[in-house]
């Protein structure tokens, strides 16, 4: 008689998942949970503060099958006071955690894993669940803190504690090497490191037969945050683009801390709604749709690490024009792109002529194949199941 082997249950941290308050922030740990799912039972456990919340705590259940979301929400602090207000604050981030692991226990039961996203306090949590529990954790990173253009991993205490956090996990997984990289430069040393992307679903995410027109439809999809994207070097270049020909729209999908700046930059060059159109976010087919209707992608971005809209974008069937920074360089290249330098808007004016140009000769299916190679979630579900094996039977 053949039997069963009940599935992995994993505890799933994340400093940053999609909520109540902001649905686009963390979208790619989603996605990695989803894919996760389809091999492990998935428990994620999200704190976020709410600041509208007329109680101390709200949890928020969510279960699809193999993929249980529990999401609770503390009350801001009020407090007027600093040392008061940051006492209340970590105060009732411990405490919303601890809600949240007796959910846990109390819907779904133990866990035999913890996969920590995003550190450090997440990190901090799963090493003392480790200590406490002694079981092992592991860590996906996706922040680009560590590079040196943003220079933003900094204080004593803050590394300090991801040294050690980084040290004890069972495996450190980054979305790309470059990530890789710029963690062990900054001391972050582990024997077990593994590098594994982004996913996407590349049976939704697919290319459709458009047809030909002669206006042409370059897309971005962002976060609007131009510190990092820097949109407003691709508005720029746009209005100089739109003085030499006409044939062509840009369309702006997302939404962030920066999008009314970016479309009042773009009134003031003269190209909103026309050259330039903003659309808000989109999601799910809505979105899709979005990616199938356009000719190429663009994201002219100051750093990152791998953006899943590249992951999008090629799984769709298109081409792209990227900046040669972080983990892009891993994924784009001549077969199914242009790289251009950061911030050099001049190079970017010429990669997009040439690509509003050139843009038909790049095999459509060859690029979605490309995407279901790096990106699938098939794949990277798998990738992370032998991981969690490996771990589990050390």
């Amino acid at each position: 008689m053949q039997t069963t082997i009940p599935p992995i249950r994993v505890l799933f941290l994340s400093a940053w998942y999609p909520n109540k308050t902001d649905t686009m922030f963390g979208l790619f740990v989603k996605r990695h949970a989803q894919c996760i799912s389809a091999y492990a039972d998935v428990s994620v456990l999200y704190i976020h503060p709410h600041p509208t919340l007329k109680i101390n705590y709200e949890v928020e259940i969510n279960s699809d099958g193999k993929l249980k979301e529990i999401i609770v929400y503390y009350k801001s602090s009020t407090s007027k006071i600093p040392l008061i207000s940051s006492g209340i604050k970590l105060y009732r981030y411990l405490t919303a955690y601890c809600k949240g692991l007796n959910t846990i226990k109390k819907e779904f039961g133990h866990f035999d894993l913890i996969h920590a996203n995003i550190l450090t306090r997440t990190g901090v949590i799963a090493y003392l669940l480790h200590k406490f529990s002694r079981k092992p954790y592991i860590i996906t990173e996706h922040w680009s803190r560590y590079l040196p253009i943003t220079n933003t991993y900094k204080g004593v205490l803050r590394k300090w504690l991801t040294k050690i956090v980084v040290k004890n996990a069972s495996a450190v997984v980054p979305v790309s090497k470059s990530l890789k990289d710029a963690m062990l430069s900054n001391h972050l040393y582990n024997t077990n490191y593994h590098i594994i992307h982004n996913c996407v679903d590349t049976s939704m995410f697919h290319p459709v037969t458009k047809k030909t027109s002669p206006l042409k439809t370059i897309l971005h999809v962002s976060c609007f945050e131009d510190r990092s994207k820097n949109i407003s070097g691709i508005l720029r270049v746009l209005k100089k683009l739109s003085t030499q020909r006409t044939d062509f729209v840009c369309r702006f999908i997302g939404d962030g801390i920066d999008k009314p700046a970016m479309e009042k930059l773009s009134q003031e060059l003269g190209i909103y709604n026309t050259f330039a159109i903003f659309e808000g976010l989109k999601e799910n087919k809505n979105l899709i749709r979005i990616y199938q209707e356009s000719d190429f992608f663009l994201l002219f971005s100051h750093y990152e690490n791998m953006p899943v809209v590249i992951a999008e974008a090629l799984s769709c069937g298109l081409p792209l024009i990227a900046t040669q920074v972080g983990g892009i360089p891993e994924i784009v290249n001549e077969t199914n792109g242009i790289l251009v330098n950061a911030n050099d808007e001049e190079k970017l004016y010429y990669a997009i002529i040439k690509m509003l140009d050139t843009f038909h000769k790049y095999d459509k299916n060859q690029l979605h194949l490309y995407a279901v190679k790096f990106f699938d979630k098939k794949v990277i579900g798998e990738k992370y199941l032998e991981i969690y094996k490996e771990v589990l039977n050390r």
